[in-house]
This record gives C-alpha cells, structure tokens and sequence, in this order.
C-alpha cells in the first residue's frame, strides 16, 4: 500500500507524467479508479481555450465562410458540452474544494443551456424563419457563453492552484 500512496503523491505533484516526463501508471486494484491520460487540470484549461475558440468563431464574418463557420461553431459547441460534462464527472472524483465542483457542475449546466438557444438561432439563420424575439434569444446565447468561459477559467486557475498546494 505504500506503494500506492508515494504514486498517489507522484501523481498530484506532477500529473499523469513523472517529473522525468516518464508515464506515471496507477493500477485500478491499488488506488480506486483513474483516468489516465490528460490530468483534469488540462482538461479544465482545454474548456477554457474551447469557449474562446467559439466566441472568436461567432463574431468573426468571413465573406463566403459564413455557412462553415456556422457548422464549426455548432461542432465546438456540442465539444464543449461534452467537455463540460466530462469535467464535472471527474471532478465528482477528486477531493478537490465544494466550492470548485460546485462551479463545474454550474458550467456545465449552462453548458446545457446553449444548444436550446443556439437550435432557435440556427432555425432563424439558416432556415430563415423569423424567430419570436431573436435578438433577445443571441443575447442570452451571448451571455451564457461569456458565463462558460468566466467560470471555467476560474476553476481550472483554482484547481490548479489547489492541486499544486499554492492554496489552501
């Protein structure tokens, strides 16, 4: 068992990679389940640099691009739903702060939220249907959106924080 516990610590100090880059391997009989591939505070940070991408995406206009930029912008949506989720699922994992799961948990709720909004804005584009109050549907898109990427990039910079013991 001690074993177990010098990989635990070997782990949380220098992620999935040993301070040597070295593949740090932990074996499920030993310490429970772990994912082992990108450490969560990755992923967090990835979630951040996702909903950048997607606001650039939205506001950029590129004469004869706009139909790919709509379609990029529904993809990184829907990887960024997953992402979110993802997150809170491995966050439920780590004996991280309430406070940090708590806001995972809410991004990833907004990030549940989008695609209703983004389905009525998509139908008014593409479609060209007149949606009821269209303007006020991409505001709140437009909020929800900045609220994602506020929040997830508080958390990973706490996580971080907190898995690197700068915080208590």
């Amino acid at each position: 068992m001690q074993c177990a516990i010098t990989a635990c610590r070997v782990y949380a100090r220098n992620g999935p990679f040993g301070s040597l880059g070295h593949r740090v391997i932990l074996r499920k009989s030993d310490l429970g389940p772990r994912v082992v591939g990108m450490s969560i505070w990755k992923q967090l940070y990835a979630m951040v640099w996702l909903a950048f991408l997607q606001i650039v995406i939205a506001i950029v206009t590129i004469p004869g691009f706009k139909t790919y930029l709509i379609y990029g912008h529904v993809v990184l949506g829907l990887v960024i739903l997953g992402v979110a989720h993802f997150n809170n699922a491995q966050m439920k994992k780590t004996e991280a702060p309430s406070r940090l799961k708590r806001i995972v948990k809410a991004t990833a709720v907004l990030a549940t939220i989008q695609p209703i909004f983004g389905i009525a804005l998509l139908v008014n584009i593409m479609l060209g249907l007149s949606v009821l109050l269209a303007e006020v549907i991409a505001f709140f898109h437009l909020i929800i959106a900045l609220a994602i990427i506020t929040q997830a990039s508080s958390v990973a910079t706490a996580y971080d924080m907190w898995e690197e013991k700068e915080i208590h």
